[in-house]
């Protein structure tokens, strides 16, 4: 009380103004989820954001003039607001999620995570009798279906397109999740066959505008979401991965397009792109043993002579030693996915881990000739250079 007595007029006044700034504040945040059907998400972003609110409140009043002080702390007031509302969580419950890829790896994870939430989970698997689909389907519960489809195959995505509309009986569809993927042939680009950059495309990119073409009726209707699987590979050049690397960076240029053109209807696009995770083909040594041997045998004599047998050696070890370096634990990737699909506004990009958003900022703030060094030391590092690189270098 006396050290109120003790203020001017013109401390007073601030300090009222603060007062029904942060006031004014806390009503905000009451009315809008009053009026939403979002809750409130007390979450470690949360906390932080109300740390930050205090920050804001003792440099505005210790440090700034008064007026200053206050157009700053009302621009903190209004980044808080704005960042609680995105991060309001909706309900799950009476929601329809199709998510592709669910024989294995996050599709796989994803589908009984979603389906323990509360949301009626269509999980698209493409070999129906596979032990993925047959872990799915003991479940039994009327809120997972599992279905058989190739998102390559047109007509098959079509005919469940009908399948599921007839379930959801004109209820929409809230979310797609574009999960199916497959990396293909490791290598430096002259020495893959061409076809393994197809059908990197062909499932990657082509098949992902063949679902999400076909189910956004559906999707509009709802005024639901489409969450597109990627990878960094798809924004970072990573040496050696020109296939799957090709196929992303095509699936992350539709994806920001068509969320500029969905804007209107009230559908949301997101991509995640996910960290190194040993998922079902990454993990598996014979796979990367068999796709290595498609690898030389496409090779023709001049290739193998000029790069040299111990450079496809070298390259060799490197990729079957390749997946056991990968984390092991998808949670992380879950939760993304989990936080894109619920969250009132979700962004437009998601990293699941930081060392993504370090490699960027390398990438794009770095010279090319640097950021190149960096980049093709990540995943497939070459310590040998190709026979035909050394005979030149030695003949110099």
């Amino acid at each position: 009380m006396q050290l109120w007595e003790e203020m001017d007029v013109g401390s007073r006044l601030a300090l009222g103004l603060y007062g029904f700034i942060t006031v004014a504040l806390g009503a905000a945040v009451v009315t809008h989820f009053q009026k939403s059907k979002a809750r409130f998400n007390l979450n470690l972003c949360t906390c932080k954001l109300l740390l930050w609110l205090f920050v804001g409140f003792s440099l505005s009043l210790s440090y700034l003039p008064q007026y200053a002080g206050l157009v700053f702390f009302t621009l903190c007031c209004y980044l808080v607001y704005w960042s609680i509302r995105s991060n309001a969580i909706l309900s799950p419950e009476g929601k329809a999620v199709l998510i592709t890829g669910c024989d294995s790896g996050f599709g796989h994870a994803l589908a009984k995570r979603l389906h323990s939430l509360g949301f009626h989970v269509f999980a698209m698997v493409l070999h129906e009798e596979g032990d993925g689909a047959k872990v799915l389907k003991s479940f039994r519960s009327d809120r997972l279906t599992v279905i058989q489809m190739d998102v390559t195959n047109l007509t098959t995505v079509q005919e469940v397109e009908k399948e599921i509309e007839k379930q959801l009986e004109n209820k929409g569809l809230y979310a797609l999740v574009n999960n199916a993927g497959i990396i293909s042939c490791i290598g430096d680009t002259e020495i893959i066959p061409t076809d393994a950059f197809k059908r990197c495309m062909e499932v990657n990119f082509f098949g992902t505008i063949e679902v999400t073409k076909t189910f956004l009726p559906l999707i509009r209707r709802a005024k639901g979401r489409i969450i597109n699987i990627s990878s960094p590979s798809g924004e970072l050049p990573f040496g050696r991965m020109s296939p799957y690397g090709t196929s992303k960076a095509a699936l992350e240029f539709f994806s920001d397009i068509l969320r500029q053109e969905m804007k209107p209807w009230g559908v949301q696009v997101s991509i995640i792109q996910p960290g190194a995770t040993k998922t079902g083909q990454v993990g598996n040594v014979e796979f990367w043993e068999q796709q290595y041997g498609k690898l030389v045998d496409n090779l023709s004599p001049a290739l193998l002579h000029d790069y040299g047998e111990d450079y496809f050696a070298e390259l060799k070890q490197t990729i079957i030693t390749l997946g056991p370096l990968f984390r092991q634990h998808m949670e992380p990737v879950i939760d993304t996915i989990v936080t894109a699909l619920l969250v009132q506004h979700p962004k437009s990009r998601y990293t699941t881990e930081y060392i993504i958003d370090v490699l960027k900022i390398l990438y794009y703030f770095l010279p090319s000739f640097m950021s190149d060094v960096v980049l093709n030391e990540i995943f497939v590092a070459h310590r040998l250079l190709p026979k035909g690189v050394r005979q030149s270098s030695a003949n110099q």
